[in-house]
């Protein structure tokens, strides 16, 4: 796993001062899209603005492997692709003056739970935020079963937003 993009945002010396403050100031949100991220980027401000919260975006630019047993990777966007997706993403919290920061993690796709709680427990984070699908009948897309496997791994709690909701 190796961290392509950082993005800061203003105030970023502020990420290191100690606080006794609220429970969740250390928010991480992990984005595929901006638009199916939207719910939990918008819950996430709120708790910005309203507790002084920081907001950490992580995209996981996912790979698979591809030739003869696995010797080459296949990557399912490009690294400029990732890096707009994150980039959108950070800008609308700091549209709304929140302290954010972002960072594009590459993970092999079967690994993208296990590189969103890595991020997680090396940032330090109170919370992590997820957005899931509805749930329709037994079809679960590959998020889902990101969000779950999360859900289940993560040494914080872990608050899912369904994607339907406001």
């Amino acid at each position: 796993m190796s961290h392509l993009l950082e993005l800061g945002g203003p105030g970023l010396g502020r990420f290191d001062r100690d606080d006794d403050g609220g429970q969740f100031r250390r928010v991480l949100v992990p984005i595929d899209s901006y638009e199916r991220a939207r719910n939990a980027l918008r819950l996430a401000v709120r708790m910005g603005r309203t507790a002084a919260a920081w907001l950490r975006l992580v995209h996981v630019r996912t790979w698979g492997p591809v030739g003869p047993r696995g010797a080459g990777r296949f990557y399912c966007e490009t690294s400029e692709e990732a890096t707009a997706t994150l980039a959108e993403a950070v800008a609308r919290a700091w549209a709304y003056d929140v302290e954010a920061s972002g960072v594009v993690v590459d993970a092999e796709r079967s690994r993208t739970a296990a590189a969103i709680l890595a991020e997680a427990t090396a940032w330090g984070a109170d919370v992590i935020l997820l957005t899931r699908r509805t749930p329709r009948f037994a079809n679960f897309s590959f998020w889902d079963r990101v969000s779950r496997q999360v859900t289940r791994g993560a040494s914080c709690p872990v608050l899912v937003v369904y994607q339907g909701q406001a």
